[in-house]
């Protein structure tokens, strides 16, 4: 493939996928928890790089290296309600999602007519025995050290973990799910979270409204350099057919 074509087209495979977080951001501008995804891309030589003396690359192309997740909480806004709380910034509830388990930040909870514990989508929350949450009654609240309580009776605690070692990521409806072993997921012991707040989004609209603009010229460049390639190779075709 000529290599000039070959930049173009993955130039414009990775601007894709860069367009598709952006757009996931700013669908999660309200979304509890949510912190927002950015994509990072290397340049890299499909053939060649690793050959011996003389042997010249075949072509070179941006590809999607990865993404990651922005750092730092967003916005804690109070609600008053007994059971939303906010964590701190790099710890996370436990739920269910069948028989697996999935992280979250979200912690506008609720309680289910069968006395349930469970996130805005319905999630089993699970608790200090990794067991969902059962038996709660109309007035539970959540305690500043993360005890499910109705008055002075305690009714259940919190699972609460921390990634310290950055092995989560990020799968969809505001949950993360762990790569690889979700053993390096510490338990927190002793969890401090504020009863009647909740973080709100991380994401920040006019930064993702720049990012979509610079994704967008950088996508239509790509596009620009695809055509001319093509009319370049169409020309010089036309050129050996007619000599």
């Amino acid at each position: 493939m000529n290599s000039q074509l070959y930049t173009a087209a993955s130039g414009l495979l990775a601007e894709e996928r860069r367009l598709e977080l952006i757009s996931n951001n700013l669908a999660n501008l309200s979304t509890p928890g949510y912190r927002a995804q950015r994509a990072f891309s290397t340049v890299y030589q499909k053939f060649g790089a690793d050959a011996g003396e003389g042997v010249r690359a075949a072509n070179a192309g941006v590809a999607l290296a990865g993404t990651y997740e922005v750092p730092g909480p967003g916005p804690m806004r109070e609600t008053g309600r007994s059971l939303d709380l906010a964590l701190e910034p790099d710890q996370l509830l436990v739920v269910r999602t069948g028989a697996a388990k999935r992280y979250t930040r979200d912690g506008a909870l609720e309680i289910t007519s069968a006395g349930a514990l469970t996130d805005a989508a319905g999630h089993p929350v699970a608790g200090s025995d990794g067991n969902p949450i059962t038996g709660l009654t109309p007035g539970t609240s959540v305690t500043v050290d993360g005890r499910l309580v109705d008055g002075e009776t305690e009714l259940g605690r919190l699972l609460v973990v921390r990634d310290a070692k950055h092995v989560l990521r990020q799968e969809g409806s505001n949950l993360l799910t762990a790569e690889g072993d979700d053993a390096s997921l510490e338990t927190v012991a002793d969890p401090s979270v504020r009863p009647g707040w909740l973080e709100g989004s991380g994401t920040n609209a006019l930064g993702e409204l720049i990012e979509l603009i610079q994704s967008q010229r950088a996508f239509e460049t790509y596009q620009k350099l695809v055509a001319t390639t093509m009319n370049e190779v169409n020309q010089k075709a036309v050129n050996d057919i007619t000599g």
